[in-house]
C-alpha cells in the first residue's frame, strides 16, 4: 500500500482526534441544585448529543395534546403517537409530522 492510500486512511483518524481535542475539560454537568430545580419544574436531566453537556428538558405546554402536523405543537408532533412531545429535547432519533403532516425521521447530535 503506498503512502498517499494509508494517508487517506488516516485522515477520519485525524478529524476525530481534532474534534477531541475541542473538548477540554470533559462534558458541562449540571450542579445539584440545577437538577432539583429542573425536576421541581417537571423536567428531566438530559443529555446534549456529541458534546454531551447535561441540559434541563423542560415540559411542553401542550404535552400528550393529540396533533397532525408539527404546526399543531409548541415543538415537534411525534409521529409514532401523533402527540405533542412532552419536553423540549432535540436531541437523539426519532420521528416526526412536518407541517404538511408527512412523517420525518432525524438523528441529532
Amino acid at each position: 500500500m503506498g503512502w498517499a492510500a494509508r494517508g487517506v486512511r488516516l485522515i477520519p483518524l485525524a478529524a476525530l482526534l481534532l474534534v477531541g481535542a475541542c473538548v477540554e475539560d470533559g462534558p458541562e454537568e449540571l450542579s445539584p441544585e440545577e437538577e432539583q430545580a429542573c425536576v421541581a419544574r417537571g423536567g428531566y436531566v438530559a443529555v446534549a448529543g456529541f458534546s454531551a453537556a447535561e441540559f434541563c428538558a423542560e415540559p411542553t405546554p401542550d404535552a400528550g395534546r393529540m396533533c397532525s402536523r408539527s404546526s399543531d405543537c409548541a415543538t415537534i408532533c411525534e409521529a409514532e403517537t401523533r402527540t405533542c412531545a412532552t419536553h423540549y429535547n432535540q436531541f437523539g432519533c426519532y420521528s416526526f409530522l412536518d407541517d404538511t403532516g408527512q412523517v420525518v425521521s432525524i438523528c441529532v447530535d
